[in-house]
């Protein structure tokens, strides 16, 4: 398992950024912690560099450009008479299976690689197709990918080891930039903004996938950390979007 050799602290900025220069996968006891508790801090500290980094990006942008429209919380028509059922969706359901794709996987069990994998498959494919075939595509691909897993977990697990760096980085970098859709460009110099404006999900991705090593359960801290964060920030909008 992917661990870390040092005392129970939360989340000491050095060893974080430590670790963010150099990231590794040992054989080392991860630590046991409350997972509401940690939770919680962590998305105080987040909410914390998060709050500043969107305050100076809005305040700098908004000095030279028009910022394109975050269209992250926008109701979908189907679902504007059932705000319960959007509430669910964007701070359970959303939450989760991002989760599932870029934090499960960050820990090598031929169980995560296959959820991680045919998940991300299963919603592409729901794009493009409704009914029953999404559900297909996520059950043939994650039977045929555990069990390939499985017969070869030596190799996959090698190279696992030997790339953790680099699968780190790129599923910690992805998580962001697919927050890139998020915003409604009108103007070609909108998209040259784009990664500032997702500075704050880079962020989070990193800090979500370190807790995810971290902890012995880390991947129930990401999930009560996103589903938090959504909930705080859909809560919000709602109460805005009611008065309206």
């Amino acid at each position: 398992m992917c661990v870390f050799n040092t005392r129970f602290t939360m989340f000491n900025p050095s060893e974080f950024i430590h670790f963010l220069k150099k990231p590794h996968y040992e054989f080392i006891e991860r630590k046991e912690t409350n997972v509401i508790s940690t939770a919680i801090k962590i998305y105080l500290l987040a909410l914390l560099f998060i709050g500043l980094i969107n305050s100076l990006n809005i305040t700098i942008l908004k000095t030279f450009f028009t910022i394109p429209i975050d269209e992250s919380l926008a109701v979908p028509e189907q679902l504007k008479r059932h705000l319960w059922a959007y509430l669910l969706l964007v701070v359970i359901y959303s939450p989760i299976m991002e989760e599932v794709i870029f934090r499960l996987p960050l820990i090598f069990e031929p169980v995560n690689i296959s959820l991680s994998i045919s998940t991300l498959i299963a919603l592409i494919v729901h794009k493009v197709s409704d009914g029953i075939l999404p559900i297909l595509t996520f059950l043939a691909l994650f039977f045929l990918i555990t069990r390939l897993a499985i017969i070869y977990k030596l190799n996959f697990f090698s190279f696992w080891n030997k790339n953790f760096k680099y699968i780190f980085y790129l599923l910690s970098l992805t998580f962001g930039l697919v927050h890139i859709t998020n915003y409604k460009y009108v103007e070609l110099s909108q998209y040259f903004m784009a990664p500032i404006l997702i500075l704050p999900q880079l962020l989070l991705g990193f800090l979500l996938s370190y807790a995810r090593l971290y902890y012995k359960k880390g991947f129930l801290i990401c999930i009560f950390i996103h589903c938090l964060m959504n909930l705080i920030s859909t809560s919000v909008f709602l109460l805005e979007y009611g008065h309206k």
